[in-house]
């Protein structure tokens, strides 16, 4: 017996063809030796399996016939087991052979590498697996992708299967690891497992698992080297982009492996092209690398050759494995066993690191320090005592109170002018607009009468912090600033009210009314503003909203979607989750931008601003990245701040072991460019930032500027060094926890 597993359809194939010659051999044989035993006629071999094959085919005899009783017996018998064995034996190649053009197959052990990917899948899931696994750089041209899917392959999965420029390299199976037999058959290396969100858990070996929800079997967390919960995965990206915005776009870019275009349609197209187009790549150091701190390393590799080295996966002896340590800053030497981890647009950039010459690096680091020396001897000339210069200090007044200190004096009159008469759409008084001007006669008759008071308000006065004292007043919640209501208190001020009637009307509003609105309100009594938010509780409570009679929330001239997305303030922002990335090019209707429906989903606005975070962009991604780059998963892990394995605490030389490094681990946070590195070059932030401080600059966000074209900021990975920075860029950092920028950059 042999091991070797049989493609099914050729297995029974081979079981018909042997049964149709065992039953022509025996029914020749059997006839021949009864015509001469029992008869006078020696039929030779061509005869005798001519009357075999026609006795088979039930069509009759011709010119030769049984001349005994038995070889007539022998004839019967042998169409009795043909028509009890041939149709089942016929049914089973067909039955097999449907099953294989609805998705069924095999696929042989030998030489040839191929990957096993076990799931449901949809055209854009495979499309994007087989970009990630066969259209890379560093995928061999004999490596195969087989998908094993519980479902029959769909007819686009077919057609991909035939005419795709991958087809050769691909195959669909219909069927399920849960059969035994299936167990048996797939003794392979390579086993990557897909999981969908509505399935279960279909195999528990492999290298790679991507699962929807952690797993708690034990065999599952033995057997896969690497275990990805997508939800989980997904959940710290959107809160990582909630600290930090565009920090998800950031990370996701990274993961994937894409070719600049060649023209674009707006200009910030081009810098957000240049950088997402930057990958994670993994080489150990070059010689003249080993001995070096990290700092400087990693300012050499990015003026010579513009690649961010920001991580180093070391032995930790205590542990005796390996750990990924993001930044570790000046204070860390780097081994000839350590590993690199870069930022780069292409291997070509890793390979030139290979290039550099060791003396030509310690050169050029000797020449960074006598410059930086002679700058410090000319900040400390620069810093040194000078008179004091005492300026005057003023004490301002508050201009809010909690209290109504002054008595109102109102009556029934009528408004002041014909202008706040317009407001309260006398038909009388636009009927007359561009006819000249009012007589006054005719002005005193339409002008409109109300409560008013006998002087204007001030507007400290009826700015209060709580509305503390009253009851049955009117509370009215602003989402934004004041806008004009003069036709709302106009119609709460009206003249058939009796003086008691007259409510307190409180305004809860963001910010205190403009001036040219105030002077439209100020006439009206008992009328205050309170600054506050009506989303927040305990502004509601010191508004009185549980002693009001009325509270009235204004809704503005829109819809709510815009009070959400569009008069926002300018540092806030909205994250939205999809499932499917094919969905992004509607997120432009929400932000009212106009957007080609044709447009890459990589390249709209709202998914380059971070504001969109995509699970199948993430999913199907990270299992091709892990078969290139078995550590991608923890150093993505690491960036996104996922909590790592505890280790106890060294005993030995605390300062220098992985162990205290990876538990000083910096983080990925952002701040906005200082004033004073303004207008300078990226390569100067990247170098102050990281030789005077330790933190490691990743990237930008660049905001929304006219000359780019972009009403949203965009996501800018591993910028040119001669880019020109603005003081609105915020700065992608890594930075150990509790990095602040130091005042002298705050200021000017």
């Amino acid at each position: 017996m042999t091991d070797k597993v049989w493609d099914p359809l050729k297995l029974k194939l081979l079981h018909l063809i042997c049964t149709l010659i065992a039953l022509l051999y025996n029914g020749m044989a059997a006839f021949q030796y009864c015509e001469v035993t029992f008869g006078t006629t020696n039929y030779s071999i061509l005869d005798s399996l001519y009357v075999v094959m026609v006795t088979l085919s039930t069509v009759g005899y011709g010119d030769i016939t049984p001349n005994t009783h038995a070889s007539r017996l022998v004839m019967m018998a042998l169409i009795v087991v043909s028509l009890s064995v041939l149709p089942r034996l016929l049914g089973g190649v067909f039955e097999t052979l449907h099953k294989q053009s609805g998705g069924g197959g095999h696929v042989a052990k030998g030489s040839i590498p191929f990957i096993l990917i076990i799931g449901s899948f949809t055209a854009e899931q495979v499309t994007e697996l087989l970009d990630g696994f066969l259209n890379t750089e560093s995928s061999s041209e004999r490596l195969s992708v087989i998908f094993l899917d519980i479902n029959p392959p769909s007819e686009e999965l077919k057609l991909m299967e035939r005419n795709s420029m991958w087809g050769h390299r691909i195959q669909f199976l219909h069927g399920s690891v849960l059969f035994q037999h299936i167990k048996e058959i797939l003794q392979i290396t390579i086993l990557p497992i897909l999981a969908e969100k509505t399935k279960e858990i279909q195999c528990g070996y492999g290298r790679f698992t991507a699962i929807p929800s952690a797993t708690t079997t034990a065999i599952y967390q033995k057997v896969a080297k690497e275990i990805v919960c997508v939800r989980e995965f997904k959940q710290h990206l959107l809160a990582i982009n909630c600290r930090c915005r565009g920090a998800s776009t950031l990370l996701t870019n990274l993961l994937h492996q894409r070719e600049p275009l060649n023209c674009y349609d707006e200009p910030w197209q081009a810098q957000y092209d240049d950088g997402s187009c930057n990958e994670i790549y993994m080489a150990p150091p070059t010689p003249g690398l080993i001995d070096m701190r990290f700092g400087l390393a990693a300012w050499l590799l990015f003026k010579e050759c513009q690649v961010i080295l920001f991580a180093i996966k070391t032995y930790v002896p205590e542990r005796g494995d390996y750990e990924i340590l993001l930044n570790p800053s000046n204070h860390y030497t780097i081994k000839a066993t350590d590993v690199c981890v870069y930022i780069a647009e292409s291997p070509r950039e890793i390979r030139d690191i290979e290039n550099l010459s060791s003396v030509y690096l310690w050169q050029t680091i000797r020449t960074l320090q006598n410059r930086r020396s002679n700058r410090e001897l000319q900040q400390v000339a620069d810093s040194a005592p000078r008179r004091p210069r005492v300026t005057p200090t003023h004490s301002a007044a508050s201009s809010i109170s909690s209290t109504r200190t002054t008595e109102q004096i109102y009556r029934v009159c009528k408004l002041p002018s014909p202008k706040h008469a317009l407001l309260t759409g006398s038909r009388t008084l636009i009927s007359r607009l561009g006819k000249g001007p009012f007589s006054e006669a005719v002005e005193d008759a339409c002008l409109p009468s109300c409560y008013l008071l006998d002087s204007p308000a001030d507007k400290k006065e009826v700015t209060i912090e709580s509305a503390e004292g009253m009851e049955g007043h009117i509370l009215v919640c602003l989402h934004r600033e004041v806008i004009n209501l003069f036709k709302f208190v106009f119609s709460l001020r009206s003249p058939h009210l009796k003086p008691d009637e007259l409510q307190d009307i409180v305004f809860l509003c963001k910010q205190p009314p403009e001036e040219k609105i105030f002077q439209l309100l100020n006439l009206f009594p008992k009328l205050y503003f309170m600054v506050g938010n009506c989303r927040h509780p305990d502004d509601l409570l010191r508004a009185g909203v549980k002693r009001a009679k009325q509270v009235v929330v204004m809704s503005m001239a829109s819809h709510i979607m815009d009070l959400l997305l569009q008069e926002r303030p300018k540092d806030s922002y909205t994250i939205v989750n999809l499932v499917e990335k094919s969905n992004m090019k509607y997120m432009h209707l929400l932000q009212g931008k106009d957007v080609a429906e044709e447009i890459d989903v990589f390249y709209t606005p709202a998914y380059a601003a971070g504001d969109v975070v995509a699970d199948s962009m993430i999913s199907n991604v990270l299992i091709s990245q892990t078969y290139y780059k078995p550590d991608i998963v923890s150093i993505i892990k690491a960036l996104c701040g996922m909590p790592g394995p505890l280790y106890e605490e060294s005993q030995t030389s605390p300062a220098r072991t992985g162990i205290v490094m990876s538990k000083r681990a910096p983080h990925l946070t952002s701040v906005r460019v200082p004033a004073k590195l303004a207008n300078q070059s990226f390569a100067q932030l990247f170098e102050t930032f990281l030789l005077d401080h330790g933190v490691l600059p990743l990237g930008l966000l660049r905001a929304p500027h006219q000359d780019f074209g972009n009403e949203l900021p965009f996501v800018y990975a591993n910028p040119v060094p001669s880019l020109i920075l603005r003081e609105t860029d915020m700065v992608y950092l890594l930075a150990p926890p509790g990095w602040h920028l130091p005042l002298v950059y705050k200021t000017e």
